[in-house]
């Protein structure tokens, strides 16, 4: 605590706090308008980036025939087949004759009694080049060993358990004597009867299980696991299927049509029930066979009913088998939001740009007058008001699409529908080029090479934000100096008034001495 005046009764921390407020306002003023105006200038950059950015990737997709030629499918029988075109299909009308979908190989492996089980024989097929067989009898000698374990350790984890809630050192020696004392006693203070009823019950599964194993043999459901574990499975999938009494064991191919076919390996070892019956060997359920669809006098085949691309641009989908007509034409509703879109974007970019760089009668805008953002919107504007060569239609106004006052664009929406009406090719190549001439780009390219000078990580106005953030960090340098000069210009003037004061005590001292004497 600062003690001041002592010797002249003055108060001299408010004189320095003054002194030095003063000596900091100019200083500290400065820097508090360098930084409001940095704050503002990098939000409004960040505001005008991110429209940019947005309209950028808009811009992106017009540049492509695909998007701005926009077609689509009707259907006369869409319970036959389902159709979908992108911008390569050519429109049309095409018939279709489908005589057979694509179906997966389906077989019954085996069929028991309901509870039955294999004692002996072999399940094997083989697919994709690699071959499963699981034998029965190994695999029940292979599941009785895990059982003979699992019975163990659940034995030991059980007196682990004891040992640690009745806190036992398992470092000692005795101590699971101990632990099974605790469990199966029923004279130890820390007996506990469903513990022990709970331990049983586990332990007489494992003992059913390894009887069953060792005499009857293996279920269906352990021959279906082995087959999906099968490290040889090509994916195919092993699945219980159950009717009445009977519980089959059945096969699926991992896909549609005779690429995923799979053959059944049922004579090296026939199988052998060791409980209930066999009331089926192997069946062929379903045969593996590819989808074919009449195309006038052309056949067309897929493995799967899914056929994608089988003509440029179109992606049929068979439901079932039938006559169908598919209709392709130009989606004019879908290219004209498209043109919407695009003026949407561009306007979401102008009005950012008003909004930061047009000055008011009551506030100045943050980037009024600034050069960076004069040329992106120079360079906007030259790129829609050009005349491109790729269409008859030249300019966007001849679409409907023209410029306002503010800089924003309108959409004359009759114009364009009568322009798509007129020429829908011409529509599109406007936007995308011509694409069999790449000597004649379209508007979007145009305008690509604009955004490409703005858009996101190292662009013009990216760059100007990271000057910024530099010039911020140095505002902070600046302010830490200056209040580190202030402080110690507080520290100087509180040695000097303390001096002072000092001499002041004294000199009142020798007053008091002499005006005593003079009495």
């Amino acid at each position: 605590m600062l003690i001041t005046g002592m010797g002249s009764g003055m108060d001299y921390e408010s004189m320095i706090s003054a002194i030095v407020g003063a000596e900091r306002a100019p200083e500290d003023n400065q820097l508090n308008r360098e930084e409001a105006q940095s704050q503002a200038e990098l939000g409004a950059l960040q505001k005008i980036q991110s429209t940019i950015n947005s309209f950028r990737d808009t811009v992106e997709s017009l540049d492509s025939t695909r998007e701005i030629s926009k077609l689509k499918s009707s259907v006369s029988d869409d319970t036959v087949l389902g159709a979908s075109v992108d911008g390569s299909a050519v429109s049309g009308e095409y018939n279709f004759n489908v005589t057979q979908l694509a179906t997966a190989q389906r077989d019954q492996l085996v069929s028991l009694s309901k509870d039955g089980t294999l004692k002996s024989g072999t399940v094997g097929f083989t697919a994709g080049g690699k071959t499963v067989s699981v034998d029965t009898a190994k695999l029940a000698t292979k599941l009785a060993n895990d059982a003979t374990q699992d019975k163990a350790d659940h034995h030991t984890n059980t007196l682990k358990r004891i040992a640690e809630q009745y806190k036992l050192d398992t470092k000692e020696t005795g101590w699971e004597t101990k632990a099974e004392d605790i469990l199966t006693n029923k004279d130890n203070a820390n007996f506990d009867a469903d513990r022990l009823k709970s331990y049983l019950d586990t332990q007489k599964r494992y003992d059913d299980t390894l009887d069953r194993l060792k005499n009857q043999g293996v279920t269906l459901e352990e021959v279906q696991n082995a087959i999906n574990g099968d490290a040889n499975n090509d994916g195919l999938k092993a699945t219980l299927v159950r009717s009445g009494d009977n519980v089959s064991l059945v096969l699926n191919a991992k896909g549609t049509g005779t690429a995923s076919a799979f053959t059944v390996d049922d004579t090296s070892s026939p199988l052998v029930a060791g409980k209930g019956t066999i009331s089926g060997n192997h069946l062929q359920i379903q045969a593996a066979q590819d989808a074919k669809v009449d195309f006038g006098s052309m056949q067309l085949t897929s493995s799967s009913n899914r056929m994608e691309n089988v003509i440029d641009g179109m992606t049929l989908t068979l439901k079932k088998t039938g006559k169908v007509n598919v209709n392709v034409e130009q989606d004019r509703s879908a290219v004209s939001e498209t043109v919407k879109k695009f003026v949407d974007s561009y306007n979401a970019v102008m009005e950012t740009v008003n909004t930061y760089s047009k000055s008011s009668e009551q506030s100045a805008a943050v980037l009024a007058g600034d050069a960076g953002v004069r040329s992106l919107v120079s360079r906007m504007r030259e790129a829609l008001g050009k005349e491109y060569d790729a269409s008859t239609f030249k300019t966007l106004s001849q679409l409907g699409v023209t410029t306002t006052q503010q800089g924003t664009l309108e959409l004359d929406q009759g114009k364009l529908d009568k322009a798509l009406d007129d020429d829908f090719d011409a529509v599109s190549k406007l936007f995308a080029g011509d694409p069999l001439d790449d000597t004649k780009p379209g508007l979007m390219s145009g305008m690509m090479t604009v955004l490409d000078s703005y858009h996101k990580n190292g662009g013009l106005f990216d760059q100007r934000m990271d000057r910024i953030k530099y010039e911020d960090q140095q505002i902070v340098k600046d302010r830490e100096d200056l209040d580190q000069r202030m402080l110690e210009r507080t520290n100087s003037l509180r040695d000097y008034y303390a001096k002072m004061d000092t001499k002041i005590g004294s000199m009142n001292q020798t007053k008091s001495m002499l005006v005593g004497l003079l009495r």
